[in-house]
């Protein structure tokens, strides 16, 4: 009865999870399309302010721990929420920065056959483009907040940096669900395949960091946040 109660849990908290999946990608999808929060809120039976509380931690803070690189394809990320006319910053935005920026995430992305069209092909289809103007505060889902926050745990982990730079950022994407795992696990480039081809491309210079990213995550506890 107690292995039955813990796969029990187990489902429970992956239902969970596609349940938040599925709202946020709607919910992202009635802001890009220009609906307010009063109306979000209204669909979802909650007040105005409980669905922007719950969806969207607004304004975005710059990311601590991040080195410049890492920074600027935050900075491209913005600049490409804002060429959608999307009012917020969303998982797929950074890897549409990072499939379209040169370095090691681009190349590995293409090896995986994630380029930057197939990225912006896939927002247009999944998202849709928004109606937000050029000079508009842009907010961060919560997803992406958590992206950020994983992406310096990685650099941590794999390179034992305080800052992260853009492959641990790639590295946190493919790990953490939303619309930016969704397009990369269309095209196979899971967490495990996104790691294998980032080691692979440091293998002859940094042999020790390439290890590191074949090595096992220590699994803990995991908990779900209700944010």
């Amino acid at each position: 009865m107690l292995d039955r109660l813990g796969a029990a849990a187990a489902t429970a908290n992956e239902l969970r999870g596609l349940s938040d999946e599925l709202l946020d990608r709607y919910v992202q999808a009635a802001r890009a399309e220009g609906r307010s929060w009063s109306e979000i809120g209204t669909a979802l039976g909650v007040t105005k302010q409980a669905a922007h509380e719950r969806f969207v931690d607004a304004p975005l803070a710059w990311p601590e721990n991040f080195n410049e690189p890492a920074r600027e394809v935050v900075a491209r990320a913005l600049a490409e929420a804002r060429r959608f006319g999307h009012r917020y910053l969303g998982t797929e935005h950074p890897l549409l920065a990072l499939s379209a920026e040169r370095g090691l995430p681009s190349a590995a992305l293409a090896e995986l056959g994630v380029t930057e069209r197939a990225v912006r092909d896939a927002i247009e289809r999944i998202i849709g483009r928004g109606r937000s103007g050029d000079s508009a505060t842009l907010g961060i889902t919560p997803r992406t907040k958590r992206v950020l926050e994983a992406a310096v745990r990685e650099a941590k982990r794999v390179g034992r940096r305080r800052c992260a730079d853009s492959e641990h950022l790639l590295l946190a994407l493919a790990a953490t669900d939303g619309v930016a795992h969704d397009i990369l696990s269309e095209r196979g480039a899971g967490e495990e395949a996104v790691r294998e081809h980032l080691a692979s491309l440091l293998e002859r210079e940094a042999p020790e960091i390439a290890a590191m990213l074949r090595a096992p995550k220590r699994r803990g506890v995991r908990r779900r946040s209700r944010a």
